[in-house]
């Protein structure tokens, strides 16, 4: 499955204002493909470990757990949280920058739905 998401990352994932992009699986490790020098991968990987705690927490206290997002000053974190316990984290720009919405959510919902050949 990790490499299924990777070459899907991969493909899909670099729309004109998406910085970066990560998965976080449920073994602790994570996959980062980063377009913007401001977001290193070391940070990004930090992201996604705080996100994919925040979608325990939130689950924990009965919220929706499928999609979240944060509001940053300069950017927008997108993401998404599979049944199996993987997550996805999209950084976007804001402002004239930003993409276009339906294609973030596009790219959300794909990431729930695929499935594993082996699956």
């Amino acid at each position: 499955m990790k490499e299924l998401l990777q070459e899907w990352v991969g493909q899909n994932a670099q729309l004109p204002g998406v910085l970066a992009c990560g998965v976080r699986f449920p073994d602790k490790t994570s996959f980062t493909q980063s377009w913007a020098a401001d977001f290193r991968v070391q940070s990004l990987e930090r992201a996604w470990r705080s996100s994919g705690e925040a979608f325990q927490v939130l689950k924990i206290y009965f919220f929706p757990t499928e999609y979240v997002h944060w509001v940053y000053e300069k950017a927008v974190l997108h993401c998404a949280r599979r049944d199996d316990g993987i997550c996805l984290g999209i950084f976007t720009a804001k402002g004239e920058q930003s993409p276009d919405p339906a294609a973030v959510q596009r790219l959300l919902v794909e990431f729930r739905a695929l499935r594993s050949e082996t699956s």
